[in-house]
């Protein structure tokens, strides 16, 4: 009777949940995927307009992204397993147990102050969860479009291959100026279809956190699909509609220039994307530390999304 009372008494406690595991990890990685969408939407539209300024006939953002899709679609492919990793395990891991093997108080949950792997102590600890996701997504961009990247140089040919026909059609149309191709020459980008939609993902894949696709309907398109926030949280000030804008600095240059100009001014403004994401993001310090991340924090969400999990 004894064994069965204890029994009895054991399948009724709840089993503790030391770790965020399975579908914890897997959504909490989504959702800063899905939350720098915003972010890096802004970041390749800064890029795609810059880059359309050195080309011939100036061919608008829109079409630059289309040349720039093996960037794209590799960020997709690798993003989510490069962050997925820097979170969990390299930093937040294992059960939540002091130098003496107890549990403190506060673990696992809502607020653990020791690093592990539970969602109290991915909250307690959200500033370096914060600058984890901010410095893994940094690392992604700059690890694509290094020159010596299979990604950044599909991305240079079909660019420069871009321009060569742009060159041609533009010299043909000073000849024969009726001969010119539907959507080149002095024709508004907006005059013919939009190159974004291969990308544009289903409408019914949600992105946490933001209220709004972000520029140039490249949110979901960058990320793997993300979890569905609260309806406070979606409605929060983090997720309003305002456009996020990444400060330029453009420098006009002469649509004459030679192949070898372009590829140094392309290698130049692809290089700078990391940064552009810097001051997206509002990460102004000198010394590669970082500040609060005013528009890459998320943080009052996020802590009540992470503390929806067990």
């Amino acid at each position: 009777m004894r064994f069965l009372y204890y029994l009895s008494f054991a399948l009724t406690v709840p089993a503790t949940v030391f770790a965020c595991e399975g579908e914890c990890i897997v959504s909490i990685t989504n959702a800063f995927l899905g939350n720098y969408t915003k972010p890096l939407g802004a970041v390749l539209e800064s890029a795609a307009t810059q880059i359309s300024g050195i080309m011939p006939n100036n061919p608008g953002a829109s079409a630059v992204l289309h040349y720039m899709q093996p960037f794209i679609a590799a960020y997709k492919n690798t993003s989510y397993a490069g962050m997925e990793t820097a979170i969990f395990p390299n930093y937040f891991h294992g059960k939540c147990l002091d130098e003496n093997g107890n549990e403190p108080a506060g673990c696992p949950d809502p607020d653990c102050p020791i690093v592990c792997g539970t969602p109290g102590s991915l909250v307690h600890f959200y500033a370096k969860l914060r600058l984890i996701a901010y410095n893994q997504t940094r690392y992604s961009l700059k690890a694509l479009v290094a020159p010596s990247s299979k990604v950044y140089q599909q991305v240079e040919q079909n660019i420069l291959n871009a321009a060569g026909s742009e060159s041609h059609v533009r010299r043909a149309g000073r000849l024969h100026p009726r001969q010119l191709l539907p959507g080149l020459g002095s024709a508004s980008p907006a005059s013919h279809a939009s190159p974004l939609s291969v990308l544009t993902a289903p409408a019914s894949m949600p992105n946490p956190l933001s209220g709004s696709s972000n520029p140039l309907a490249l949110a979901s398109a960058l990320s793997p699909s993300p979890p569905t926030l609260s309806s406070d949280a979606t409605n929060s000030t983090a997720g309003s509609d305002s456009k996020m804008v990444v400060p330029l600095f453009m420098k006009r240059t002469n649509n004459n220039s030679s192949s070898d100009d372009m590829k140094t001014q392309l290698r130049t403004i692809m290089q700078d994307m990391p940064d552009m994401l810097r001051r997206a993001c509002g990460d102004d310090s000198a010394d590669g530390t970082t500040n609060g991340l005013p528009n890459c924090s998320w943080e009052p969400e996020m802590k009540e999304y992470i503390l929806s999990f067990p």
